[in-house]
């Protein structure tokens, strides 16, 4: 079977492309609250270890938007904020 998928444009999503003809990227979302940094990071180094190329975390306060900036110096994952 062969699927032909619709042609989009490319976007960088750390150091992963995602569209344009790029291949399918793998994503997860972590499944924590966002403001326990330590849980939030270490579940976002798990999921990369097992090859997602991109995590996705929830953002819903400026408190989430504070601790994703500490989540982010802890893990090597390209991050997507999930609003």
């Amino acid at each position: 079977m062969e699927i032909i998928r619709n042609p989009t444009r490319s976007v960088k999503v750390g150091t992963c492309t995602i569209g344009g003809g790029a291949p399918i990227a793998v994503q997860s979302m972590t499944a924590t609250h966002t403001q326990d940094v330590a849980a939030t990071a270490a579940q976002a180094n798990d999921l990369h270890a097992a090859g997602a190329d991109v995590v996705r975390i929830a953002v819903d306060s400026t408190k989430d938007a504070e601790a994703l900036a500490e989540v982010r110096k802890l893990t090597p994952a390209n991050l997507s904020v999930d609003l």
